[in-house]
């Protein structure tokens, strides 16, 4: 047997990586911060050695996590905000957009949840980074939109009462397993007629 190739053994990385970074998002939505890196491996269906050879602590596959969840983030929300329409209409756009991927991808939803949560449950500031990255690449771009679109002088509340309403939506349905029963369309077209309503 002839040894494997420097793609093969890329390949096999990429595979344990996402194996792993999606046993951790699962693990996390049960236990929060108590999980273990003995969980991960167990729901990953891996060695322990296995998940330990990628990621010494917890911290260091949090942290990878939530980098991660931060691009598939912005990736699919740049449509809603490069794409036609006014800006009301893109805040709207990027919402759903938020909201859908959020109930897809549960690092997403850990994502969101843990900038909401300021990250009160991580040590240290080993995630001012990331924030700062947050609030460049999708909630500043996201709050300009709601203040060219409803021309408020307080978008950024505005901002914050939408991402609360679709992280706290998320949140009750993910945690009660109840995620096909979510009416994302619904919950969004709440929110923009309401704010439509209250502008008028």
């Amino acid at each position: 047997m002839s040894p494997r190739t420097k793609e093969q053994n890329d390949a096999i990385r990429e595979l344990r990586m996402n194996q792993i970074m999606q046993a951790a998002a699962e693990v996390y939505l049960e236990k929060g911060i108590q999980l273990e890196i003995r969980d991960v491996a167990v729901k990953a269906e891996l060695g322990y050695g296995t998940v330990y050879h990628y990621y010494k602590n917890k911290h260091m596959l949090l942290e990878d996590l939530l980098w991660d969840a931060l691009n598939r983030t912005e990736s699919a929300v740049l449509p809603a905000l490069t794409g036609d329409g006014g800006s009301l209409l893109k805040a709207e756009s990027f919402s759903r957009l938020l909201l859908r991927k959020c109930i897809q991808d549960p690092s997403v939803f850990i994502l969101l949840k843990t900038v909401a949560d300021n990250f009160h449950q991580f040590p240290g500031n080993r995630f001012s980074k990331l924030f700062a990255d947050f609030q460049e690449r999708i909630y500043l771009p996201f709050v300009e939109r709601i203040r060219e679109g409803i021309d408020s002088a307080a978008p950024e509340k505005t901002a914050n009462l939408i991402f609360g309403s679709l992280v706290g939506y998320a949140a009750l349905n993910i945690h009660h397993n109840m995620r096909n029963e979510m009416d994302l369309e619904g919950i969004v077209d709440i929110i923009f007629s309401g704010l439509q309503s209250k502008e008028r």
